[in-house]
């Protein structure tokens, strides 16, 4: 019998389930399990380092983690994941830069894919991204702020209290920014705590949001809640999206807008 299989037999027929939930969703939030199975969320705490010693999940601020999600992917990884739609997606969200616009993008593959599209205009770009300062480097009538902070190696950005105390002192026209879930209830969420705060930081100074999301994130529902969906201003998506996430984004007063195929 493996150690996996003997640590299972430890565990009470809840903590077999939060274990079940956890390895099929990526994650869980100790305030949805707390409801879920009817129990104080110092029950799922206790549940939880039960199972962090057991090493079947991570302890995170409010929730827990699929062992093998404890770090962010790796930015080349995700750049191989549906390019295709994050490429049209990108075109479309670069259609709405302006000149003498003062921007925002975050560390997401499809906003390193936005700023290759927009390098014609004179513009101001605040980012945490170290890719997209790159990318812009030699753009001499496009200037970058790179917000400071400490090294996420995995998505090539800077996170951290420094990083969000930074962004406070800023004003932004348009923020451009992705996810990894869309729920009309749930709203929008990421999974990693540091970019998640950094994000909610620049969505605070920012008096328009666009949203970048390829279908797949309809639907989905992450750890970390960045804002409802209703606060956005366009949501821009592929050609995949059904209807019915259409309707229901519409109905939250939200544009959302489909990418052209070339």
């Amino acid at each position: 019998m493996g150690k996996t299989n003997e640590r299972s037999l430890q565990l009470n027929e809840r903590q077999r389930e939060i274990v079940k939930f956890i390895d099929k969703n990526g994650a869980a939030r100790v305030a949805d399990l707390s409801s879920k199975f009817h129990v104080s969320e110092e029950t799922i705490r206790r549940d939880f380092e039960k199972l962090e010693k057991d090493k079947l999940l991570r302890k995170i601020h409010g929730g827990a983690l699929k062992v093998d999600q404890g770090v962010e992917t790796p930015q080349l990884h995700r750049q191989s994941k549906n390019t295709a739609e994050k490429q049209v997606i990108a075109q479309k969200a670069a259609s709405f830069v302006e000149n003498g616009d003062i921007i925002a993008v975050d560390a997401s593959t499809t906003a390193l894919m936005v700023v290759k599209h927009v390098k014609d205009k004179s513009i101001t770009v605040i980012t945490n991204s170290i890719g997209v300062t790159m990318e812009l480097s030699t753009e001499d009538h496009i200037r970058v702020i790179l917000i400071g902070g400490y090294l996420s190696k995995a998505s090539m950005s800077l996170v951290g209290n420094f990083a969000e105390r930074v962004i406070e002192d800023y004003h932004v026209d348009k923020f451009f920014f992705s996810c990894l879930g869309v729920d009309i209830q749930r709203g929008v969420s990421e999974m990693h705590e540091d970019q998640a705060l950094v994000k909610k930081q620049l969505i605070s100074i920012s008096e328009n949001l666009y949203l970048l999301a390829d279908s797949s994130k309809f639907g989905e529902k992450s750890l970390f809640r960045l804002c409802d969906v209703s606060i956005l201003d366009y949501v821009i998506t592929d050609n995949k999206v059904s209807m019915n996430f259409i309707r229901e984004v519409n109905k939250s007063g939200v544009s959302i807008i489909v990418g052209d195929e070339n």
